[in-house]
């Protein structure tokens, strides 16, 4: 390092035995950090504070070339690229450095510099690191806090302050991490919180999933809009192609958009194809609110062909809906999937009544009720000048038509008829013989 041009013209001088006092003294309290903190902690926030003539903007760590650094405040701030730099050490010595022997200069922060005026002072004992310790938990410096508990502990492992700022408590017996007592019971990291290894593979598949039906839901989009263009053909066979079951929530998304006859039926054979519950659910759904018959049959006759399971439970749960039309769209599905164990359901459903505003505001059917008399009508309505409601039994043709074709039988709406026949079919009790044995 050269030495500035003033004291180089006053070599020998009082005033440069003096500074080369000064930089000894500054060299030697540098390495004493270095050696009682570790090279690395010590450098991390090292500068050096001058009163008076620099401001404390310019305080930095000045990266040599050599591998070295220095600490310090640039005193000739307003230097071009080329110039030397001029540092002013704590004491108030001065180093000149040529240009090129910087690589690079860190500015600090204010904290930073005081926390660099206790380093050098601090005290190699466990009062003096847990000290600075403190200081610095309350600066909120927390890797220089977490080396000087560190640096207590190589002089006391167990001192037990040191050891709860760290994290650690004894688990039996031993001194152990709040991470390390999670591993010790068998705990995983999983992010920020700790699992058991089975619901970490859990949420990792999960993961997995979402990102496939995210793929799949791009590419049957895809496939979609080609049924609308000249690549019909091939989307129609990208369609027909899915088997895997992680692309059915995208299949039921399309699916349910579409509107037109032929789109349609290619996304329900789709839907059959995968095969899951869910995608036959959406078939039978649709069946329960689409308008258009030729399509509902068309629906209702893979239904029929694959009889999925939970079928009948949709529709079982649609004859009870508020909307007529809904409840003979469940009759006419039931008439294709339904068995025995539908019937009482089906007689319940045969004649309901529905309500109906009648007046100014929004007519629509508001509730539904069964086992009405066959062929009966009833109404009622609210006293006063509002809107009336009408309540009115309704035959439901479709209901009738699913009990005729699942019973062989035929009593029209007469649900007395039906409910007696059903309970003529119920096998006998067994008789049980009340009598105690005599002795």
């Amino acid at each position: 390092m050269r030495q500035t041009q003033g004291a180089q013209n006053q070599r020998g001088s009082p005033k440069d035995s003096r500074e080369k006092e000064e930089w000894m003294g500054f060299r030697s309290v540098l390495w004493r950090g270095l050696s009682t903190f570790g090279y690395l902690g010590f450098l991390a926030f090292v500068v050096f504070i001058s009163a008076g003539h620099a401001r404390r903007a310019d305080a930095a760590i000045f990266q040599l070339a050599n591998g070295g650094e220095i600490f310090g405040e640039l005193v000739n701030a307003n230097r071009t690229d080329a110039d030397s730099f001029v540092i002013r050490s704590y004491s108030g010595g001065e180093i000149t450095l040529a240009a090129t022997n910087v690589l690079k200069v860190v500015p600090q922060r204010p904290v930073e510099i005081a926390y660099t005026k206790k380093l050098v002072q601090v005290i190699d004992s466990v009062e003096g690191h847990l000290q600075l310790a403190e200081w610095c938990g309350k600066n909120r410096l927390k890797q220089s806090q977490k080396k000087h508990l560190q640096h207590v502990l190589q002089i006391d492992p167990d001192h037990p302050t040191a050891r709860s700022l760290l994290g650690y408590s004894i688990v039996d017996g031993k001194w152990m991490t709040r991470d390390e007592k999670m591993r010790s019971r068998g705990y995983v990291r999983d992010g920020s919180r700790w699992v058991l290894p089975q619901e970490k593979e859990l949420r990792e598949k999960q993961k997995q999933l979402k990102q496939a039906e995210r793929e799949w839901y791009e590419k049957i989009k895809r496939y979609s809009k080609w049924l609308t263009g000249n690549k019909r053909v091939s989307g129609r066979e990208h369609l027909l192609d899915i088997k895997d079951p992680r692309a059915t929530p995208a299949l039921i998304y399309f699916f349910a958009k579409a509107k037109r006859q032929e789109n349609v039926e290619i996304l329900a054979r789709a839907l059959t194809n995968v095969g899951t519950a869910a995608a036959f659910e959406a078939i039978v759904s649709r069946t329960i609110v689409e308008a258009n018959d030729d399509i509902s049959y068309f629906c209702l006759e893979l239904l029929e062909q694959y009889k999925p399971a939970g079928a009948i439970a949709v529709y079982v749960d649609a004859l009870r809906s508020k909307d007529n039309v809904k409840v003979n769209r469940a009759g006419r599905g039931l008439s294709f999937v339904g068995d025995s164990t539908v019937v009482r359901h089906l007689i319940r459903a045969l004649v309901t009544q529905h309500k109906f505003k009648i007046g100014k505001e929004n007519p629509g059917a508001v509730s539904t009720s069964f086992g009405g008399a066959a062929g009966s009508k009833g109404t009622g309505f609210v006293s006063g000048g509002g809107p009336k409601i009408v309540a009115q039994n309704m035959r439901n043709k479709e209901v009738l038509g699913a009990l005729r074709s699942i019973t062989g039988k035929d009593f029209d709406y007469d649900m007395g008829a039906w409910n007696t026949w059903y309970e003529s079919q119920k096998p006998p009790e067994p008789k049980i013989n009340s009598r105690r044995d005599e002795d």
